[in-house]
């Protein structure tokens, strides 16, 4: 039999050779017949750490420090297994520890810096950063997490120089590069992105949603390229299970939801993991308390569609509370935050600290307006800030998650026979999801055709929807009727130079002069509603809908044509057009769609009705009564707490 003395130089052989599991089992051994060596729980730990295993990590490592108080290295070991379940205050108190027996322990620095910036403790970070600088300034790791703190903050000049020196430091790292393309893309240098993430791509191919990200850059400049063969891909890649691209960047390429469904489903498992527990309580007597947290309190379609009903609400039987988790904020968030019983802003708070303090104030449901899209904080969910938690509005999908009880929908956006394609318990509203709008008083400014820098004799054709939603495809169609309808012109919200370039170049291909094509500049929200009347039928984009830009469009009396698909947000201008009675207005495929626009075009008379027919009294009055719809909502609010409460 082997000594303990043979056993443990064994365990660590192994251990220091990657045998994980076989030193493990030598450890667990040892420990038996030594049960007071505080090292060898620490290296047991550590195995546990390096599985994956945290909760047993965390329960050795804690064994070892009551062996040796004084030992760092478990101190700093059990903070990281502590930042990996996301619990980032106990992490910061354990490096802490290992920092005080250690003053220079470089690791305990670094990892305290990175977990203050995971808990938006963004000053004392930098302090934190400065100091792993100080002793070790040539360290690749610190420099690549300060760009990502600065990239966080908006601060995209300090986030780029940082990302440089990390570079210079470790050309062969590809999440840098494609970190640095990631601020790149926010400052639209689209060409350096690209690069970046072309950089990343080819050091690691597996790097998370790499490839998707430099697919949605080409799609921001519509450079078609390579479209069909990187749909594929895609395609192909999500199938398998692979996380190569986010949920959000997948919408506007491919109309399957169960891919969606898969994207999601995958970033979900990356980004977050259900980890606590809340009591369910709310008695009848008591009024509801609705959360609604979003980045999006600012100038943006989500706030645009909600501020009304968050004017509505009816005070007597609810309690609405903003939770505000972006730190861009501007004049409209001051203005919105009037509306709420109380309103929070909790840009510097962790996402346990927001479900904590939603917690605190009793928060019944949780309404997330974000969703996969910009800003998104998915890990407040996983803390249950509500006993009742919604995906609404901000993200036409899934989210992927089985933290989320309910997805607020219409029978057009999600049929029944979709029900499967997402995670979250399908609830629907009796008319469109799309809350309605209070009427908005006309600019000051008049907007002609001749003021936007459209021919007044022209026939205007119309897609103010983000250009990355333009496929090949839809591109095509339009080109097309634009060669059947000679008088005709199409404006395009484009106000970037690559984008317009290549535009221009496709439209050549397909025999449509470049003077054909007009475009529009991104204005304030009451100019662009009076611009909108100067479109005489809007085209609306696929497998990717306009979606506020189409209830505008539709508020105006503008016309709008679409196709149905089959996901979420390629349903949602059919909805609103269901909504209103224009069923006529919807296609099945860009065949249909492309001889609709054409007829549209060459029957005056039709067209005319139609516009008619938007404008009469009983319609206006349909699109604008926001009060219903906020009742309807409401009662959605009360079928919830009835399911999840067992309220009979």
């Amino acid at each position: 039999m082997n000594s303990f003395e043979e056993n443990f130089t064994l365990a660590k052989k192994l251990h220091m050779s990657g045998k994980i599991k076989a030193a493990q089992e030598i450890y667990a051994k040892i420990i038996n017949i030594k049960d007071d060596n505080f090292l060898i729980f620490s290296l047991y730990a550590t195995t546990f750490l390096q599985l994956k295993k945290f909760s047993e990590a965390i329960k050795y490592f804690s064994i070892s420090i009551n062996l040796n108080p004084n030992f760092a290295d478990s101190f700093n070991n059990r903070g990281i297994a502590h930042a990996e379940q996301k619990n980032y205050m106990m992490a910061i108190e354990d490096y802490d520890k290992a920092i005080n027996l250690k003053k220079e322990y470089f690791d305990a620095h670094l990892n305290k810096a990175i977990a203050l910036k995971n808990c938006k403790k963004f000053d004392k970070a930098i302090l934190c950063f400065d100091t792993c600088i100080k002793i070790n300034p040539h360290e690749f790791k610190i420099y690549i997490n300060l760009g990502n703190l600065y990239a966080a903050i908006n601060k995209y000049d300090e986030a780029i120089r940082t990302y440089d020196r990390a570079i210079y430091l470790n050309k062969n790292n590809a999440e840098v590069y494609s970190n640095r393309g990631d601020v790149n893309l926010s400052l639209k240098k689209y060409d350096l992105a690209l690069n970046d993430y072309k950089n990343a791509f080819k050091l690691n191919e597996d790097l998370i949603s790499i490839f998707g990200k430099y697919v949605h850059t080409e799609m921001k400049i519509n450079k078609w390229d390579n479209f069909y063969k990187h749909n594929e891909y895609l395609k192909k890649e999500v199938k398998k299970g692979e996380k190569t691209i986010n949920p959000f960047d997948l919408l506007s390429l491919i109309d399957e939801p169960e891919l969606h469904k898969k994207a999601a489903v995958k970033y979900s498992k990356l980004n977050c993991s259900e980890i606590t527990k809340n009591e369910k309580s709310l008695e009848k007597k008591n009024k509801i308390k609705i959360g609604y947290f979003s980045a999006d309190f600012k100038n943006h379609a989500v706030l645009y569609l909600m501020i009304d009903v968050f004017k509505n609400h009816n005070k007597s039987n609810f309690e609405i509370y903003g939770f505000n988790h972006s730190n861009r904020k501007d004049k409209i968030t001051s203005l919105v935050s009037k509306y709420f019983d109380k309103f929070f802003d909790c840009s510097n708070l962790s996402d346990e600290e927001i479900a904590t303090l939603s917690k605190k104030n009793g928060i019944n449901i949780a309404i997330n307006l974000t969703g996969h899209t910009a800003d998104s904080r998915d890990g407040i969910y996983q803390y249950n800030p509500a006993p009742i938690k919604v995906n609404y509005l901000g993200y036409p999908g899934t989210l992927g998650s089985s933290c989320y009880n309910f997805i607020i929908a219409d029978k057009v956006v999600i049929p029944e026979k979709e029900k499967n394609n997402y995670c979250e318990n399908v609830i629907y509203l009796p008319e469109c999801y799309q809350p309605n709008q209070a009427k908005v008083l006309p600019s000051k400014k008049k907007n002609s055709k001749k003021e936007n820098g459209l021919p007044e004799n022209s026939f205007v054709f119309g897609c103010l929807n983000n250009n990355y939603k333009i496929t090949p495809d839809i591109f095509s169609s339009w080109m097309e009727v634009l060669k059947k309808t000679k008088d005709s012109v199409l404006w395009l919200l484009i106000d970037e130079v690559f984008a317009k370039r290549n535009i221009e170049k496709e439209a050549n291909k397909l025999g449509i002069s470049s003077n054909r094509i007009i475009y529009a500049s991104r204005v304030p929200s009451k100019t662009h509603l009076e611009r909108l009347k100067c479109i005489d039928l809007f085209l609306d984009t696929f497998p990717y809908n306009a979606h506020t830009t189409a209830k505008e469009a539709i508020r105006v009396g503008v016309p709008i044509i679409t196709i149905i698909g089959n996901s979420f947000a390629s349903r949602v201008a059919s909805s609103i057009l269901a909504s209103v009675g224009l069923e006529e207005l919807i296609t099945r495929n860009v065949k249909e769609y492309t001889k609709l626009a054409i007829n549209l075009r060459n029957d005056n008379s039709k067209l005319e009705k139609i516009k008619i027919y938007l404008n009469q009294p009983k319609i206006i009055t349909k699109i604008h009564d926001c009060k219903k719809f906020t009742r309807d909502l409401e009662g959605i609010y009360i079928e919830m707490i009835k399911r999840v409460y067992s309220w009979s």
